[in-house]
């Protein structure tokens, strides 16, 4: 199959899937909006039965393409000027379940139990077989929204990423080889003038902002990602990186290592170390914890890795809006390889004594792999 892009190009894609099937077709799409009722219901006792979060369960009954199908039977069951709105309206509903943070294997496995939920009405051979073409369509077009949507998200974050690089670079960086031209240019001008001036004041003041930029610069490079991943390795890169991050917060952190060594694909291992990084500065800029815990494990297929903190916690519902990028950026991230991120948190109270942010990762180690 090729890869559609436009949405011209995917009800193209649509039509040709639907080739042959069009008449038979026509005549399911019809049967099941006379039965919407009762599909419906079918289809939501469908969903009650896999025992969804409560919050989930709202989400999953989005994909009730009754609503959608009306687009196919706009200009009759043989026309196929109702394609492109068909997908145009899927995309919509696919977009909205990987917002609401459902996977993409949830979402298509709730399409093929839409068509479960059809098959009663569908008393013909004909019939059947044509809404399960157009249920193998529904299901392409919603991973192809949800590759879409996953591209550009990633692509958000790149840029969003590039600007706060910069603005890094700018503060830091730029400030300091500001004030150090102006060292060096009263330095050069005192020497000039033959003046008996002492330097070495603004000599080690020049040094000290030199250090400073160097040390912001290791900084800065190491959160686009360290270049030494491959060649040290992950373990040692996170160890490194831990020491580090402990010496500068005051912040204890303890790095609780895999029982065995783990093989992971580079881009896995860039996106962990990218979301621990995101992870322990929101701990450092808002959590006001003394000690923090990254725990790293392997369990058949997935590997886990946990965040936990003692500090104040936050409302994860109602978060601020300076969690929101970093812990967006994380999720993006992790959802780019099919993984989960989830994050839970309690405030310290009264009636409970701890308080704290725990923030965990699944991802996948082989493609396809089913969380």
């Amino acid at each position: 199959m090729k890869r559609a892009g436009s949405m011209p190009d995917k009800a193209a894609e649509l039509g040709h899937l639907l080739n042959g099937t069009r008449r038979p077709l026509g005549r399911a799409l019809e049967l099941l909006s006379r039965d919407a009722r009762r599909v419906t219901r079918a289809f939501q006792a469908l969903l009650r039965t896999l025992e969804p979060r409560r919050d989930a369960y709202a989400s999953l009954l989005a994909p009730d393409l009754l609503p959608c199908y009306t687009f196919l039977l706009a200009e009759g069951p043989l026309s196929a000027s109702g394609d492109e709105a068909y997908c145009l309206a899927v995309e919509r509903t696919a977009l909205g379940l990987m917002r609401a943070g459902v996977p993409e294997n949830h979402a298509i496995a709730v399409v093929g139990l839409h068509l479960e939920a059809c098959l009663p009405s569908l008393p013909g051979i004909a019939e059947a077989r044509a809404a399960a073409r157009l249920t193998s369509a529904t299901q392409w077009l919603v991973a192809s929204a949800y590759c879409e949507g996953r591209v550009e998200g990633l692509r958000r974050l790149d840029d969003q990423e590039r600007q706060k690089l910069s603005g890094d670079l700018h503060d830091e960086v730029g400030a300091d080889l500001v004030v150090l031209k102006l060292y060096v240019e009263m330095i050069a001008s005192e020497l000039a003038r033959g003046r008996p001036t002492p330097l070495g004041p603004k000599l080690e003041e020049a040094l000290a902002l030199i250090a400073h930029a160097i040390e912001s610069v290791r900084r800065l490079t190491l959160d686009l990602g360290p270049a030494f991943l491959d060649t040290l390795g992950f373990i040692p890169v996170l160890r490194n990186f831990v020491r580090q991050y402990s010496r500068r917060t005051g912040i204890k952190v303890t790095l609780v290592e895999p029982a065995s060594n783990v093989s992971m694909p580079p881009g896995h291992e860039a996106a962990l170390y990218r979301v621990l990084l995101g992870a322990l500065s929101n701990v450092a800029k808002h959590a006001r914890a003394r000690r923090a815990t990254v725990t790293l494990r392997r369990a058949s297929n997935t590997f886990f890795m946990v965040v936990e903190d003692d500090g104040k916690g936050f409302d994860v519902k109602a978060q601020r809006p300076d969690h929101t990028f970093g812990l967006n950026a994380m999720r993006e991230r992790i959802r780019g390889l099919h993984g989960h991120l989830t994050v839970r948190s309690k405030r310290k109270d009264r009636r409970r004594s701890g308080s704290g942010t725990r923030l965990e990762i699944r991802l996948p180690l082989r493609k396809g792999a089913i969380l």
